[in-house]
């Protein structure tokens, strides 16, 4: 039987009961032993959930058929959960095999890298850093530790359709696969302008990193880097806008972007453009993931193959080619496909990697800060340029600002 893996939660803020939860629903591969924040009110919150939480699942399970589950989740109730005000210090005085960050996106980089150094495994949440270079520095200190390091958009992945789409592509079933675009958009949806709730960081670049690419865009982005294979981004193009009414009239900074659209050209030749947007004007369009290939495309999670044929003429000779598209039912695989929680856990008790692990994460992020990059310059940028120029900033990391 595989380790039951010990699970530091670092961050107790909004995002967090997500974290509690995903951890809860797998007793038999994680137990919560450590709760950790700044803000002594957070803290205790989410400490008190954890406890009522395992209870009321181990109440539950004692009725069906689930009493090794009920008898893992009563244990919450004698061992207790720890509570830190520094990560820091969880790190050095706690048992723990792997801690999961429920933090803004400011605080990522420093709190992977100390975990990793602490020989602990990552789970981050989405964006998994502000810039690219943040992101390479999380993913090599996971890698120099040899701990696992994954972040939440994952989850994204974890299911039968997007592994039998990612099957045609990089199988070559889908031809040479050249092109895809991906829109995605709300009408309205801007955190604390027209959502409530959310922490002041969402609207402030040097907390964020950027708007709607980095708060939504980020998911599907890293879905379609998983379908195509993971190929690796060589340069980006991007425009971004700031101004959709109504005006933000908060106290707070806000200076990030409510819509991108972005070119990248990967170094396999492929291409692919994305558009998002936290606020727009625009309604009853298509939205999703569309992949071309030479031998079929994917409209969404439709399949639609080239069946063509040459019309002859009565001597046979070739006249014109006659093609036409079949939507095709797509050979799912058999078997349950675990959720982004499970399979973190999974690849920390194996060799395997988490479906979006830190080279992944790295990508997306090498994406979406050049995309900002590009729209401030007013060009296309190259990867090795995006990190050279984010290496110049003489401010501490401020992210790339929509004036």
């Amino acid at each position: 039987m595989s380790k039951r893996i010990k699970i530091g939660i670092i961050g107790c803020g909004m995002v967090a009961g997500s974290h509690v939860n995903g951890y809860l629903d797998h007793p038999q591969h994680a137990e919560i032993v450590a709760v950790c924040d700044t803000v002594e009110a957070n803290v205790k919150r989410r400490h008190a959930e954890v406890l009522s939480g395992a209870a009321s699942r181990a109440e539950a399970a004692k009725a069906g058929a689930e009493k090794a589950d009920a008898a893992l989740w009563a244990e919450y109730a004698n061992n207790g959960v720890k509570i830190f005000s520094d990560y820091n210090e969880m790190l050095r005085e706690c048992d723990l095999d792997a801690v999961s960050l429920a933090l803004p996106p400011f605080v990522h980089e420093p709190a992977t890298v100390a975990a990793a150094q602490a020989g602990k495994h990552v789970f981050c949440e989405k964006p998994m850093a502000r810039t690219a270079t943040e992101a390479r520095n999380m993913r090599d200190a996971c890698d120099a530790a040899g701990v696992k390091l994954a972040y939440q958009s994952g989850g994204t992945c974890l299911d039968p359709t997007s592994y039998a789409i990612r099957d045609y592509v990089t199988s070559g079933k889908l031809g040479d696969v050249y092109y895809g675009r991906l829109t995605s958009y709300r009408v309205r949806g801007r955190p604390n302008v027209d959502m409530f709730g959310y922490g002041r960081w969402f609207l402030h670049s040097v907390y964020s990193g950027g708007g709607t690419i980095y708060d939504t865009g980020v998911y599907l982005i890293n879905r379609s880097l998983y379908l195509l294979g993971s190929p690796q981004p060589a340069t980006i193009s991007g425009i971004a806008y700031r101004g959709m009414l109504p005006e933000y009239t908060g106290e707070e900074i806000n200076d990030v972007e409510e819509h991108v659209s972005v070119f990248v050209r990967f170094t396999n030749g492929m291409s692919f453009t994305y558009e998002n947007g936290w606020s727009s004007n625009m309604a009853g369009q298509p939205q999703g993931i569309f992949i071309f290939g030479a031998k079929g495309s994917f409209s969404n999670d439709k399949l639609f193959l080239e069946k063509g044929e040459w019309d002859t003429d009565d001597q046979g000779n070739r006249r014109r080619y006659q093609g036409n598209l079949v939507e095709t039912p797509l050979a799912l695989p058999d078997g349950p496909f675990p959720d982004k929680f499970r399979d973190f856990l999974d690849a920390c008790n194996s060799d395997a990697q988490p479906v979006s692990n830190g080279d992944v994460g790295l990508k997306v992020t090498e994406i979406m800060s050049g995309a900002l990059l590009s729209a401030k310059l007013g060009r296309e940028v190259s990867v090795e340029e995006l990190y050279e120029l984010e290496g110049l900033r003489a401010e501490p990391i401020p992210g790339w600002h929509i004036p």
